[in-house]
């Protein structure tokens, strides 16, 4: 599911706003991070199965992309797009404005994985870390529904000015 918003936002933005580009590449480095995390194999012996952990390494990168994600979005994204839909659609502003707690509400929930997993690992902490990583998986991708549906929103008011901009010009030019 993951991917498939990840290309469903790609055709969505189709490279009309830069910063938009930018998170959706944030965002794919993520999932491939994630994805790294996830397929990390077991390792199965005579005795018993043995979950191999991820390296410090391994896990510090996905945090630190993990992060780096949720600050660009609260910090570069939405306050764009907030400010975009303020001064030009009250009603998607609405849909935006419903949209930020939802995306905040994800942002508690996928920093507890980071706070757990970006410092020192050990054994104790290490036992939990595929159920974990599922959960992280499932914020993600609430996240990145509601993210979406901001982007959309966003992408039918550009095409709406567009549009407009169309009509005034033929009206202006005598079609």
């Amino acid at each position: 599911m993951l991917l498939t918003t990840l290309n469903r936002t790609k055709q969505i933005s189709s490279g009309h706003l830069k910063w938009i580009d930018e998170m959706i590449h944030a965002r794919e480095q993520l999932i491939t991070a994630y994805f790294k995390l996830l397929t990390l194999p077991v390792d199965k012996d005579d005795t018993a199965s043995r979950d191999l952990h991820p390296s410090y390494e391994q896990m510090n990168e996905f945090c630190n992309l993990l992060v780096d994600y949720l600050s660009r979005g609260h910090f570069k994204v939405y306050p764009k797009i907030l400010t975009i839909m303020e001064n030009v659609s009250s009603r998607r502003m609405i849909v935006a404005r419903r949209l930020i707690p939802r995306i905040e509400n994800t942002t508690e929930h996928l920093l507890k994985f980071d706070a757990k997993y970006g410092k020192e690992l050990d054994e104790g902490i290490m036992s939990s870390w595929r159920e974990d990583l599922s959960y992280v998986g499932q914020w993600l991708e609430i996240r990145f529904k509601h993210e979406d549906r901001m982007v959309i929103a966003l992408q039918i008011m550009d095409n709406t000015i567009s549009e407009s901009a169309k009509q005034a010009e033929n009206q202006r030019a005598g079609k």
